[in-house]
């Protein structure tokens, strides 16, 4: 319906002799999703949270979508990664190895948590 719209007042503007471009953000179904990997009892989780769809947004193109960890099957590897992890194609953002195992534990950064420019970096290196 946004594409519909986008097309519409285009159309509208042609018209009126206003001229009319594309927007540059990608088609709408073409976003990159984004896992941010947390649980309730990690203490960096939400800021983290708040700092990946921060940068998700400023980079745009990323749908961010946020994984309790503990309501995941007993058996899913995504528990193993340590809290906060953000997977971008299933792989960590950070380039960690994927786990083996799905035990669950806390993720220390060197540094601490990554800010909000890194992990701009970070996503602009994946889609440019």
């Amino acid at each position: 319906h946004v594409e519909m719209a986008r097309l519409l007042l285009c159309l509208m503007l042609t018209f009126a002799h206003m001229g009319c471009q594309q927007a540059a953000s990608p088609e709408l179904g073409d976003a990159v999703k984004i896992q941010v990997l947390g649980f309730a009892g990690c203490p960096n989780t939400p800021a983290f949270r708040e700092r990946v769809t921060a940068a998700a947004k400023t980079v745009g193109g990323f749908d961010v979508l946020y994984i309790d960890q503990e309501s995941l099957p007993e058996d899913d590897l995504r528990r193993g990664y340590p809290t906060p992890t953000v997977l971008v194609d299933d792989e960590d953002l950070f380039g960690l190895p994927a786990p083996t195992s799905p035990s669950m534990g806390c993720r220390m950064y060197p540094g601490g948590l990554p800010s909000v420019d890194e992990i701009e970096s970070q996503l602009r290196a994946v889609r440019p």
